[in-house]
């Protein structure tokens, strides 16, 4: 599947380029699949420790890190683009 997929190419890319983030240092790709990785973490989605490890290191880089504690901190919503959520 989809998960499956995602972690041959970042595996590969991992491989490729040596780490720490998919082309070595930090790139667009690592901006761009930030989104991903987390979804994969929230979801609990089985992925390989090297993997795992990957979305940690995006997630502790400085812009990533301040996206997702800004999300976490956001209290405010329109019940009509949520009308699941009853609050946080």
């Amino acid at each position: 599947g989809e998960v499956e997929r995602i972690v041959q190419m970042w595996s590969s890319l991992l491989d490729v380029h040596g780490g720490p983030l998919l082309f070595g240092g930090f790139s667009i790709a690592d901006s761009y699949f930030a989104p991903v990785g987390t979804r994969i973490k929230t979801y609990g989605l089985p992925v390989p420790p090297a993997i795992t490890a990957y979305i940690e290191r995006v997630q502790a880089l400085p812009g990533v890190k301040a996206w997702i504690d800004d999300a976490l901190a956001e209290k405010d919503f329109l019940a009509f683009e949520e009308p699941y959520r009853t609050g946080r």
